[in-house]
């Protein structure tokens, strides 16, 4: 081969070289031609993984999920054109998830631009606000020195302060393919400044105010739907403790699961269906996904509400927060120094919460298959620290709704950044890719959704729960459903066989009748090396009629000190 062709592998070799001494240890790609210099260069990196991902799409949410599950920046890399255009609904879930990833983008070079050429077209901004940064890089040059402290500071900048995705517009000319025995240089050049975990740590001002209006009546914690690290769970528990306090926590906050604390509630949106209005709230990690719960902090709209975020995006769409701390959560609740309050107050929202566990035990008693019973049954089969990933829509509800609390330490995983029912499978490959044992739960659409992810099982283990209620279950719980158009418009039944099609991908797959075969179906796949598809049929009248009699079990508001 000629020296451009190797001048140009030398360039994205140095951008490797330079990502890989940042930190950044994973690359997700597709197969391209204009690609070529940045593939060869990873696969020839030996500090850098590569999985190779024939969908864009597909290949862009699996190293989405890849970063959840290892909480560092992911790489990815595709050749031009439309192929990077299938990137943009996991930019955007990364972007509102917080999720860092580096994208590497494949161009044509500029005198190829805005000329007609094959597979070329404006790739600058393409994702518009939904990076953290963009940067267009020139075409290979001689001199590469620079290189890795650029790529530095742009995995700095998908580290914070608020997480994200990072674009780089990579130019390439040909030729494209070096001498084949080319290796990379691992020498990084210029000086790499290395980004260090840093705690936002609150002021002692800002303590104190907090500690002031949480010594005062009647309060409560809410943590939402985003997954808290262990220490900032382990400081939340310790608060509520010693607040004598309930915490209202989101399925996908992680505090349900490895605690049987009564102060942590097993069905927080039951119980905001009926519990009185508190006098103040403190809220940590997003916007929940019970909409119960938000209608019931919307009801304490003139009541304190405390914000805490480690970033500084607020979550807070009905416009309730009345202070906003950005700061690191563990560190806020560790130097909160205020009285318990009243205890018949947590007496009796826990007494609504045992309610609504009577209640749920006795919707998702017997052998039937409902959603909301397999959810329940799932949280205590599955062994300990089984990451489970909540598809969107009505999975990750029913979830919420009736899984209750559970004395295994599990990871929960979604995403809930903009719910989409796209990239799902996906996601949870690059999970379990990370996961000693995964379960997926999915409905039927976001399967058929995301079929092209199955070809990534053969080699990765997976047990995928199909939740199969004949189309979009969740809008049975949603107006829609009394439109005379609302199974053609919305329901949407499709004819897949998802079973047929799990085995034409070479996937073990099975039918199950039963909450027990489904049980002993999920922990015989979590032992397989491959993915397994356990498709569950679920009666959507049925269904419905069971989650009704569950909401119903919440009645009348108590009032303070009164426990019905």
């Amino acid at each position: 081969m000629n020296g451009p062709a190797e001048q140009t592998f030398h360039w994205a070799a140095a951008l490797a070289s330079g990502l890989a001494a940042a930190g950044v240890r994973r690359l997700v790609a597709s197969p391209g031609s204009r690609s070529t210099p940045l593939t060869l260069a990873a696969l020839r990196h030996p500090e850098i993984g590569v999985r190779m991902v024939v969908d864009e799409r597909s290949a862009a949410f699996f190293a989405l999920g890849l970063a959840k599950a290892s909480g560092e920046p992911v790489a990815l890399a595709a050749t031009s054109g439309s192929a990077i255009a299938n990137w943009l609904p996991a930019v955007v879930e990364a972007d509102m998830a917080r999720v860092p990833l580096i994208l590497l983008s494949s161009d044509r070079p500029p005198e190829l631009q805005d000329c007609g050429a094959n597979q070329t077209m404006d790739q600058a901004g393409l994702f518009s606000t939904h990076v953290r940064k963009f940067f267009q890089l020139p075409p290979a040059e001689a001199e590469t020195g620079w290189l890795a402290n650029f790529a530095a500071r742009m995995v700095a900048a998908s580290r914070g302060p608020l997480p994200g995705p990072v674009h780089i517009n990579v130019p390439l000319r040909e030729p494209l393919v070096p001498s084949a025995s080319i290796a990379v240089d691992e020498t990084a050049g210029a000086p790499i400044p290395l980004t260090l975990p840093t705690h936002l740590q609150p002021t002692g001002e800002t303590l104190n105010r907090i500690s002031g209006i949480i010594g005062k009546g009647r309060g409560a914690i809410v943590c939402g739907s985003e997954a808290l690290s262990d220490a900032a769970r382990r400081a939340i528990l310790d608060l509520a403790r010693r607040l004598d306090v309930p915490v209202f926590a989101d399925v996908l906050s992680g505090l349900r699961f490895g605690t049987q604390e009564p102060e942590i509630l097993a069905h927080p949106d039951q119980v905001a269906r009926s519990a009185p209005t508190p006098d103040w709230i403190l809220r940590f990690g997003g916007t929940p996904v019970s909409k119960a719960v938000s209608t019931w902090m919307e009801k304490a709209h003139t009541k304190p509400q405390i914000v805490v975020s480690e970033t500084p995006r607020l979550a807070d769409p009905a416009g309730t927060a009345s202070h906003v701390v950005t700061a690191d959560v563990a560190l806020v609740c560790a130097g909160l120094d205020a009285p318990a309050g009243p205890p018949e107050w947590r007496a009796d929202i826990v007494a609504l919460d045992s309610e609504a566990m009577r209640a749920a035990d006795a919707v998702c008693d017997g052998d039937r298959v409902f959603e909301g019973a397999l959810m329940r049954r799932l949280v205590r089969a599955v062994p300990p620290s089984t990451a489970i990933f909540l598809g969107n829509s009505l999975a990750v509800r029913a979830a919420d709704w009736l899984a209750g609390r559970s004395a295994s330490k599990l990871r929960v995983y979604g995403n809930r950044g903009v719910s989409g029912i796209d990239g799902n499978l996906s996601t949870a490959f690059g999970i379990s890719a990370i996961s000693e044992n995964c379960v997926a739960v999915v409905g039927d659409l976001a399967f058929l959704h995301d079929l092209g992810a199955l070809a990534l099982g053969r080699d990765l283990p997976l047990a995928i729960l199909l939740l199969d209620n004949g189309g979009g279950g969740i809008f049975d719980h949603l107006a829609q459903a009394d439109l005379p158009e609302f199974e053609t418009g919305w329901l949407t039944p499709q004819s897949l066989d998802h079973v047929a099609a799990a085995r034409a991908f070479g996937l073990a797959a099975q039918d199950v009748d039963g909450l027990d075969e489904a049980m002993a179906a999920v922990n015989a796949a979590l032992d397989r090396p491959g993915t397994t598809v356990i498709r569950a049929t679920i009666g959507r009248e049925k269904s419905l009629a069971r989650f009704k009699t569950f909401f119903a079990a919440a009645a009348a508001p108590v009032t303070q000190g009164q426990t019905r």
